[in-house]
């Protein structure tokens, strides 16, 4: 039936074809966000309510849990349309109460002809689930089929723990152009199809794009991707393996990085393995994230033991010689992902540069080129929105995962290029896009002619959950869902009254600040804003306070610590400055809160601090050579003892009162995060036992106990028990759409 055809800015919406043409190109959007949108620009410049917008587009579908389906329908048009929910040009929430369309409509007769069909800017619509159904995904992941890992010191320990994801976030001065409407978006097409449980990682496409090889939970894998036959490789038993998008150019062999199991103390090994059979052949030792030469002649590689360097093999291992090295001043630097130019004259990667601060704000990265024997270092991208998948193209373009919008907090990728001049090794231009859609690219890899790309996406938000405590039998339930929206959620902090807990989350593009009775199901929003991080309670139980940063993409930007009284009032700044990221208070009838910062030398203060007055007393510090996670310690309820988790193994118990510290070691266990047990006497710490996510809670001598296990698929992040010990809420991290997508243009 003939409808109205709608403009607005370069848009042309068609409603009797269900169809939006930008510049004259046609955009496929799903059916949702479509009859949103529809509806919305109909009612130009007046109120649409929620509750109106669940009338018309689910009135019959009475189990579908609206409030979650309208956040995704109003992020979809956002990322479509290229909104900015701070400060938008056609999509405008109320809060609390719906959303108004505030673009300038004008209705045209007759409808455009002749449409161009190009790339969707909005991925395939996933398929409705049930509410109870868990959807979610691994953030911080602890093995490493998940995919994009961070593997530094830090990280280089994350890998042993089987793992990878951190958020991301950066800074830096070269921009790109406009994303809104770029002349030409590729399209991805869907090459692999596991489900949310079997995550697909690190896939590779080889150089004559025949096969694609990945890695899941139960094995690494090839595909043929003319016919979509898929085969398991057959290797040994303990062989657990994933390839860091890198084949060999004769189409036969696989770098692969082995991954050793947590307890075991050994590093990753990079491994050649035949996919036509026979036993995997040892190249090196201590080793990972390597990339073999076009020639098939050398190797680059990474040190999980030394981050900051970046190495070069022959391709049997022999003749290993540094290339480049990070001065060890720079103790926050670190190299992630290696790639070599197709004539093998270059080498590119990327560098990060850890910033002191609280999640989810993270590294700054800067792209550099330098050849093989170390000569001609050069930064060509020093970028906030350049991310972690690098690949280097045909015709001197390097292509790499670049964020899409660095004001909306979900950090969706698209694939951008960067033209480099050979003469001057400088960018030719700015960064250009190529293809756009949901979730973080993982990773890159492109055949040899420069026509194929695959890129390897995730969509993984951290999901809350809650547990009860039986004291009879000293057993914690299974968790259940207690936060139904499926974006990022960090809730870490109790009421006083144990009825509720705080949460950050990113569900409408931006942070704010929730809170939830944990017998409802929807929250409550105190305070919103673009950075919005750790949530906690003051000892009196009267305030919550929260950390945010004016600029999460500029590292000199200075930590705030604002509180704001529970029943309503006026936030208040309580302490400001730079490398602050952690804080935490005890409970009545303690006062005692504690805040730490990191200075310039790397060293660690922690600091007592007073809600209303600010800083106080310097407690403990902490030199730069004693490593512990980013801030990854916890304060006892009773305000009697610190908890510090140094490594994976060992924990640092600090007396407040005496200064005394222990040093206790986890033997057998990889540990995670840190939190104290409503007793003060054990702390909870997350691990896994034979792959399965575990819950382990450790005592002042380091003895261990599993008190809750997660599913296979699932990872867990935290556990922070109720102030009546009833109740716990944990951070729980499951994969969604983890897979591979097909790219065929020119690269």
């Amino acid at each position: 039936m003939p409808g109205p055809v709608y403009q607005f800015g370069d848009f042309h919406l068609n409603c009797g074809a269900f169809e939006i043409l930008v510049n004259g190109r046609s955009v496929r959007v799903e059916r949702k966000p479509m009859e949103l949108l529809i509806l919305l620009a109909s009612r130009e410049g007046q109120l649409v309510t929620r509750s109106e917008i669940a009338e018309r587009l689910w009135s019959s579908e009475v189990f579908v849990d609206t409030e979650h389906g309208i956040n995704t329908a109003v992020r979809k048009l956002r990322h479509l349309l290229g909104d900015d929910s701070e400060n938008p040009q056609f999509i405008q929430t109320v809060t609390g109460m719906g959303y108004r369309f505030v673009a300038p409509v004008t209705t045209i007769e007759a409808p455009i002809s002749d449409p161009v069909p190009v790339a969707a800017s909005v991925p395939d619509e996933e398929p409705e689930k049930p509410q109870a159904e868990i959807v979610a995904s691994v953030v911080k992941s602890r093995r490493f089929w998940i995919g994009i890992s961070a593997l530094t010191a830090a990280a280089a320990a994350l890998l042993l723990f089987a793992a990878v994801l951190l958020f991301q976030r950066f800074r830096g001065q070269t921009t790109a152009s406009s994303p809104t409407t770029p002349p030409h978006l590729a399209v991805e097409q869907r090459l692999t199809e596991n489900a949310s449980d079997v995550p697909v990682a690190w896939p590779a496409i080889s150089a004559d794009g025949k096969y694609l090889a990945y890695a899941d939970p139960t094995g690494l894998y090839l595909r043929m991707i003319s016919s979509g036959e898929t085969r398991r490789l057959n290797l040994p038993r303990d062989f657990v393996a994933f390839p860091p998008g890198c084949w060999f150019p004769d189409g036969v062999h696989l770098l692969v990085v082995r991954v050793p199991e947590p307890s075991s103390g050994l590093k990753p090994s990079l491994y050649k393995l035949s996919i036509l059979g026979g036993a995997p052949q040892e190249i090196m030792r201590d080793a990972w994230g390597g990339s073999v030469s076009p020639d098939g002649s050398r190797i680059a590689y990474l040190s999980p033991t030394h981050p900051n360097e970046l190495w070069i093999m022959d391709s049997d291992g022999a003749n290993a010689r540094k290339v480049v090295a990070i001065p060890e001043s720079n103790t926050h630097d670190q190299i992630w992902r290696v790639v070599w130019s197709p004539n093998g004259q270059h080498l590119a990667y990327i560098q990060l540069h850890y910033r002191n601060a609280p999640d989810p704000v993270e590294p700054i990265r800067s792209l550099w080129i330098i050849d093989p024997d170390g000569a001609g270092s050069k930064s060509v991208l020093d970028d906030s929105r350049l991310r972690w998948a690098l690949w280097w193209g045909s015709e001197n373009r390097i292509l790499f995962s670049y964020r899409e919008d660095p004001a909306n907090s979900h950090g969706d990728d698209g694939v951008y290029s960067i033209q480099i001049d050979e003469r001057t090794r400088s960018a030719a231009g700015p960064p250009q896009p190529l293809t756009r859609a949901e979730g973080v690219i993982g990773a890159l890899s492109g055949t040899a002619d420069g026509r194929q790309l695959v890129v390897g996406r995730t969509r993984q938000p951290v999901q809350v959950f809650l547990s009860d405590y039986d004291e009879g039998t000293r057993h914690w339930s299974e968790p259940r869902r207690l936060i139904l929206d499926a974006n990022e959620n960090l809730a870490y902090t109790w009421t006083a009254d144990s009825k509720a807990v705080f949460s950050v989350s990113n569900r409408n593009g931006t942070w704010k600040l929730f809170k939830q009775a944990i017998n409802e199901t929807s929250s409550e929003v105190l305070v919103e804003g673009r950075s919005l991080m750790t949530a906690r309670l003051s000892a009196d139980g009267t305030q919550v306070l929260y950390t945010s940063l004016s600029n999460p993409d500029d590292a000199s930007s200075p930590t705030e610590i604002i509180s704001r009284p529970i029943a309503g009032g006026t936030p208040h700044v309580v302490i400001q400055g730079r490398g602050i990221r952690n804080f935490q208070c005890a409970i009545a009838p303690s006062t005692l809160c504690l805040f730490d910062q990191v200075d310039e030398e790397g060293a660690v203060t922690f600091r007592a601090f007073d809600p209303e007055r600010g800083p106080g007393r310097e407690l403990l510090k902490l030199p730069f050579d004693v490593s512990f996670d980013n801030g990854n310690w916890s304060l006892s309820p009773n305000g009697s003892k610190l908890a510090i988790a140094l490594d994976q193994h060992r924990v640092r118990f600090f007396s407040i009162a005496t200064g005394e510290a222990r040093d206790v070691t986890v033997k057998n266990w990889a540990l995670g995060g840190i939190d104290w047990g409503a007793n003060s006497q054990t702390v909870f710490m997350p691990s896994h036992s034979a792959g399965v996510p575990v819950i382990l809670e450790v005592s002042q001598t380091g003895k261990a106990r599993v008190v809750l296990q997660g599913k296979p698929d699932a990872d867990f992040g935290w556990m922070v028990q109720s102030p009546d010990s009833h109740h716990a809420v944990l951070g729980e991290y499951i994969p969604t759409d983890n897979n591979a997508w097909l790219v065929n243009d020119d690269f």
